[in-house]
């Protein structure tokens, strides 16, 4: 137990139910001819190795499998392998094409195909689709000896999809911002804690260190480190990793950051390597940090102690254990206070109103300690982990929690909520599709709610309605609702065979910057799909091997009694195949990108880590309006900041080109407007695979 992270303590379940093992597969029913054989079979077994050695190589592993598909894309063991190493990082969505193609090759493949494609839809919003698949593996079980706890355990799943539609539905008004790739690492980042004053971050990181590094037999991923980043210049700076004594000389052991005392003077560190996991302090006395020594008192057993935050007097801690003697189901919060003697007390549970019979984690106070913060499995989750608050009241007792709502959680683990005291935001860890690997650290910004329309008293006059009498009988009538959505539906396919492709959708709403619906096609390439009201939307297709497909979707006018038909072409990725990026915005006759251009920039970046023998060129055209020399200079200026912007996204330079063609190749009539404005735009044309 020794080596046990504080992530993965955290992240440990008590079931086996999701305790995979890759399929076997057999050479002579992966076998279809010579040629290519021999490559494609010595792929499969360097996959095998890697998926072997643990998590930490899936990723690895699923590069090898994948070229092994190449030579044969029909084996159903291959197909469910790479869906494992999709589902078990940070790419579900692909997930689901290569597990649904593995059950439709054979049905039978695997006895937990259909729980795992369940998962996959769960992680990626399809919450209809998951309580089908869910349900189809409970009657499974149904007749089947010692199946109880698991049918319990999904039982649970298909509670927290529905749980899921219900927070979908009413998405709370925010914007979150990855802390981008000068923070987080392709491996695991998470914990964040701000000092004081709120320009130092530190967390705690799973990356690659140097070739000294090791990894942790348990999951196969590098040991933790504590890092920290300064905020300069409106950015936070590259990530540095802190020096002895916090971290040892060599990442050979686990070192997490827990908590930052309110001044800054003491750091809580999670240690693996003590009991089942102990807390310990270093001290910040004149600028450097002493050695980590345990924290004085109880709070060390035997059980596993793991994140804690402190009143801003430093006089009370929230901690989460284990302890067995007193938990009311898996790790629990629990409460501790300081003693006259600098000691702190024995901790005591803090209750049933915030602890469930599931996995709590991660607690942090607000600014003036009447928020508790923290993550848990259980109450109105939706999946995993979830984010939520409750409000110390009168008479010290806490609220009923609530769930932080979507899209800060997601099905997937939310963890280490951490609200700013100077800004309406917060910063928190999770694993968003469009990350740089792993779990990222992102920073929620709150929009408030939205103004309502006030109109005088005056205009609720109506003629002939009067209040009723104060002791009339009168009965509210109930809301009537009318669904005003738009449902819009069609088939996506091939351009070149008409072949169905399996793709993903999401719809934009271009005035807030966010996802408002997503879907995926089936196997036919069919798609349904309903859109809040009729207006102007962006529409972002992406398929694996395919350009990724940006362009407007029109709704403006269009009726919610009316199904609405629109299909679309994906081009497939080939070399000289080019795509208009669509929804890339500079400021007027400048090469600075706009913020609105981040999420179309961002697929492309998913685009590139999906493919990656992908090389790209990035082309910048201009008008005719202004001189030759003028208009070359701005398309080679704009061209160069598409590809910095992928750069500092974790892609590499020797995969992307930048040219200028000012406004040789226009695509349109510079004798309008409107022609015009379709010269002035962003290609990426590919250039190598």
């Amino acid at each position: 137990m020794k080596y046990l992270t504080l992530l993965l303590v955290l992240l440990l379940t008590t079931s086996g139910l999701d305790a995979q093992q890759r399929l076997k597969v057999k050479k002579s029913e992966f076998k279809t001819v010579d040629l290519g054989l021999q490559e494609a079979w010595k792929s499969i077994r360097e996959g095998n190795k890697l998926f072997d050695e643990g998590l930490g190589t899936y990723r690895e592993a699923r590069q090898n499998y994948l070229k092994a598909y190449r030579y044969n894309p029909d084996n159903a063991a291959l197909n469910y392998n790479i869906g494992l190493c999709y589902l078990f990082t940070d790419e579900k969505f692909e997930a689901i094409k290569y597990l649904n193609k593995a059950a439709n090759s054979n049905p039978d493949v695997a006895p937990d195909i259909k729980y795992l494609i369940g998962r996959a839809y769960h992680l990626t919003l399809e919450f209809d689709k998951a309580i089908s698949y869910y349900t189809d593996f409970i009657n499974h079980l149904a007749n089947q000896k010692n199946t109880a706890g698991i049918i319990s355990r999904v039982n649970r799943l298909i509670e927290q999809c529905r749980n899921g539609k219900e927070l979908v539905a009413k998405p709370q008004r925010v914007v979150i911002n990855n802390l981008g790739n000068l923070v987080n690492a392709e491996e695991d980042d998470y914990n964040p804690l701000l000092n004081a004053s709120e320009d130092v971050l530190y967390f705690t990181s799973r990356r690659l260190l140097d070739e000294r590094s090791k990894r942790n037999p348990f999951d196969n991923k590098y040991f933790e480190d504590v890092y920290s980043s300064r905020y300069e210049a409106g950015q936070w700076t590259v990530a540095q990793r802190v020096e002895e004594p916090v971290n040892p000389k060599t990442n050979k052991t686990n070192n997490a950051a827990v908590a930052l005392s309110s001044d800054d003077k003491k750091m809580f560190l999670y240690d693996g390597h003590k009991n089942a996991g102990d807390i310990m302090v270093s001290q910040n006395p004149s600028g450097y940090w002493t050695k980590p020594k345990p924290v004085k008192g109880k709070i060390n057993t035997k059980s596993r102690e793991t994140s804690l935050c402190l009143t801003r007097d430093g006089n009370t801690m929230y901690l989460i254990s284990n302890d067995k003697k007193t938990t009311l189901g898996g790790a629990d919060i629990y409460t501790a206070v300081r003693l006259p003697n600098g000691k702190w007390s024995e901790p005591v549970n803090i209750g049933a109103m915030l602890n469930s019979k599931y996995d709590e984690a991660a607690v942090r106070l607000s600014e003036n300690d009447s928020i508790l913060y923290f993550s848990s499995k259980g109450h109105k989750s939706m999946g995993g982990y979830d984010i939520f608050s409750s409000e110390l009241m009168a008479g010290g007792q806490w609220s009923l929690p609530v769930n932080l709502g979507y899209p800060v959680n997601t099905p997937d683990d939310d963890l280490f909520y951490l609200p700013s005291a100077k800004t309406k935001s917060a910063f928190y860890s999770t694993i968003l599709e469009k990350g740089t690997g792993g779990k990222d650290i992102y920073k929620v910004v709150y929009l408030g709610a939205e103004k309502e329309i006030l109109f005088p008293k005056a205009t609720m006059l109506v003629r002939g309605l009067r209040p009723p009498p104060e002791n009339a009988f009168f009965i509210m009538p109930e809301k009537f609702v009318v669904d005003t959505s738009l449902l819009v539906r069609g088939i996506i396919t091939n351009s070149v065979n008409q072949q169905p492709v399996f793709a993903k959708m999401d719809i934009i709403d271009a005035e807030i910057s966010r996802v408002v619906a997503t879907t995926t096609s089936d196997t036919s390439g069919r798609y349904f799909i309903r859109i809040p009201q009729p207006k102007r939307y962006g529409v972002e297709i992406v398929a694996r091997n395919y350009m990724l497909y940006l362009d407007i979707l029109e709704l403006s006018g269009e009726s919610f009694r009316k199904e609405i038909i629109r299909n679309y072409q994906l081009e497939p990725i080939e070399i000289g195949a080019k795509m208009i990026l669509k929804n890339i915005f500079f400021e007027f006759g400048k090469s600075t990108l706009k913020p609105e251009s981040f999420i179309q920039l961002d697929n492309v970046v998913l685009l590139m880590k999906s493919t990656p023998g992908l090389r790209i060129e990035i082309s910048g055209h201009t008008d005719n309006v202004g001189s030759a020399k003028a208009n070359q200079k701005l398309s080679e200026d704009r061209a160069r900041a598409v590809v910095d912007y992928l750069i500092s996204r974790g892609i590499e330079l020797a995969r992307l080109e930048s040219k200028g063609y000012g406004f040789a190749q226009p695509v349109a009539s510079n004798s309008t407007p409107d022609g015009r404005t379709q010269n002035r735009r962003v290609e990426f044309k590919i250039v190598g695979k």
